[in-house]
Order: C-alpha cells, then sequence, then structure tokens
C-alpha cells in the first residue's frame, strides 16, 4: 500500500485508539504501537514514518497533555523513538517477508 494510504490508515486507526481507550494512557500506547507496527508492515517508509508521527502526537496531545496541548517533555520524546523505531523494524520485517515471498515462489512448469 502506498505511503499516503498507509499514512491515513494509521491516522483513522490512531484516532479509533485514543477515543477509546483515552482513560488509560498505558494502553492507548500499547495499542497505538500495535497499529504503527500493522500499518508498517503492508506500507512503505514514509507511510509508517507518518503514521508513527501521527500516533505520537495523538498520544502525546490528548493522552499525556492535560488540556489537549502536545506535550513534549523527556516522555513523550522516547515515546516518539519507539514508535519510530517500531515503523522502521516493521518497514524491514514487511520487506523481507514480500522479498522471500517473492523469492521463493516456482517458476511454471512449461507444459
Amino acid at each position: 500500500m502506498g505511503g499516503g494510504h498507509g499514512a491515513a490508515l494509521g491516522f483513522g486507526c490512531g484516532v479509533g485508539v485514543t477515543t477509546f481507550t483515552g482513560a488509560w494512557p498505558v494502553l492507548s500506547l500499547l495499542l497505538l504501537a500495535a497499529v504503527v507496527v500493522v500499518v508498517s508492515l503492508r506500507t512503505t517508509i514514509v507511510g509508517a514514518g507518518l503514521a508513527a508521527l501521527q500516533c505520537w502526537g495523538l498520544y502525546a496531545t490528548f493522552l499525556v497533555g492535560v488540556r489537549g496541548d502536545l506535550t513534549v517533555d523527556g516522555h513523550t520524546t522516547r515515546v516518539l523513538a519507539l514508535l519510530a523505531q517500531l515503523a522502521v523494524l516493521a518497514v524491514v520485517a514487511g520487506a523481507a517477508i514480500r522479498f522471500t515471498g517473492f523469492a521463493t515462489e516456482r517458476p511454471a512448469l512449461p507444459s
């Protein structure tokens, strides 16, 4: 899936997670990390990076921020680093899975 679609899917799922788990920031962080990984497995590095950044923005604004302000402190920067690392690892893993599937396909036998 293209980067734009991956970013949109990550944002939509992130908004859903934030909406339904707003009272539990730890659960929200785990589910936002899962969103980043799942989206990043299927999209490009641009889509994965945008999904990670958007999920971090939702976390740092609505789950940590007191009044809905973007909160940038030591905790939220570590969360951003974690989500970015998960996105990169998932993109690499997804590419490896797709390459392995492509490399192991057998050519059709001539009839």
